[in-house]
């Protein structure tokens, strides 16, 4: 594979041109040869015709391709993986593969993102289900412990983000993983924020699902995510009403073993998506999720040392290293919505700066509002820096 560098990277993003982009964690702009791939294989399909046996096999080379490096990024088998069109449904394949009963019991934490909020409400309003919710406010070993005394015998999944969402926070997933595991209960790992931001292996994180963003960290095409389904799982992973054997197999023929693949992408799908998110992955291994994550960690001390020394600007990110990585969240002395809105669109408007007014709770906290900064690995210190002198400028204002 031909190793790119940093500078190869930003090239691949015509924004970084206009703008000082820090949003990769709600959405990355995309790579231009992600963008190239797939309008190349729409361009084939619609010149040579989507259903004829040579365009078939022409775009399926393609894609099997694009999941091969999906795969070997997340170090799993390219058929445990399903693809489709976002994180949240991702998780909703995972949930809906349950067979979830009054009383039984969904564990989570404090710093999910607000669609598993959504989705636990839902649980509780159709399905009859407790919510745990396990606060995160302490140390490591503290919410361990905490974790450990909510699960019980009628737990039936666990969900924990690997960073979470509101505040950066790198997780103890293994531990927590394993506390999961000796007590008889699946976890689902929302790793939307982590792979394309650090290097993520789904085995050696212990859990039975993974969820991912293709438009996020990975800088891939809008409207792609997919799931990760661990091989002692596939047979109960039943996201929609799939069959063993399906209605046009012939009598005799031998029934393939399900996998991720088989019972989540069901139905037509986008290929040319798939094509693009796996150039996407593809481009930032050749560039080292390594070098990546040093980069944006070197960028992100810089800011929060900075900030730290800021009157009346609050890091609430956790500042040991190894605790969190290219997300930095702030809070100001006296802002509530309004205050934190403004501050956000003048820093758009005033000095071509994109960050985010983030909530920090899910359900909503009206007092409890940041500014969520990305810094991924094609920002550079002169926007860091640019960025440092405008929120400051910001807040005097």
């Amino acid at each position: 594979m031909e190793r790119l560098s940093l500078k190869d990277l930003r090239e691949q993003l015509p924004v970084t041109e206009e703008v000082g982009y820090f949003q990769t964690g709600t959405y990355g702009p995309t790579l231009s040869s992600a963008v190239k791939a797939v309008t190349d294989a729409m361009e084939y399909e619609a010149l040579h015709g989507p259903a004829r046996p040579d365009t078939r096999q022409y775009i399926m080379e393609k894609e099997e391709a694009a999941r091969g490096h999906l795969a070997d990024l997340l170090n799993v088998n390219p058929e445990e993986i399903g693809i489709g069109s976002n994180t949240t449904r991702a998780m909703h394949r995972v949930l809906r593969s349950f067979d979830w009963g009054e009383g039984d019991e969904f564990v989570t934490t404090s710093l999910e993102h607000v669609s598993t909020a959504d989705a636990s409400r839902g649980l509780e309003q159709e399905r009859g289900v407790n919510v745990t919710v396990v606060e995160v406010d302490e140390s490591d070993a503290a919410f361990i412990e905490s974790l450990d005394g909510a699960i019980t015998e009628e737990t039936k999944l666990f969900l924990i983000s690997h960073i979470a969402s509101p505040n950066g926070r790198i997780m103890p997933v293994r531990e927590a993983v394993d506390v999961a595991h000796e007590k008889g209960v699946p976890v689902l790992v929302d790793a939307a924020q982590s792979v394309g931001q650090i290097p993520v292996d789904a085995q050696a994180l212990g859990c039975d699902y993974l969820i991912g963003s293709g438009p996020k960290w990975l800088l891939g095409p809008m409207g792609s995510g997919y799931v990760w389904v661990s091989p002692d799982q596939s047979d109960t992973f039943r996201p929609y009403f799939t069959p063993d054997v399906g209605a046009w197999s012939k009598p005799g023929a031998p029934v393939a073993a399900p996998t991720a693949r088989s019972r989540a992408e069901f139905g037509t799908y986008n290929h040319p998506l798939v094509i693009g998110l796996g150039q996407a992955v593809k481009t930032l291994m050749s560039v080292g999720l390594d070098t990546i994550r040093d980069h944006a960690a070197d960028l992100s001390k810089t800011l929060r040392e900075e900030m730290q020394d800021t009157p009346g600007v609050n890091v609430i990110t956790p500042l040991e290293p190894g605790k969190s990585a290219g997300v930095t969240t702030l809070t100001f002395d006296g802002y509530g919505e309004e205050d934190m809105q403004g501050l956000v669109q003048w820093l758009n408007d005033e000095r071509s700066i994109l960050v985010k007014a983030q909530w920090l709770t899910a359900p909503l906290q009206l007092d409890k509002i940041g500014m969520r900064i990305s810094v991924a690995g094609f920002n550079t210190e002169e926007e860091v820096r640019h960025l440092i002198d405008s929120i400051r400028d910001g807040i005097r204002r």
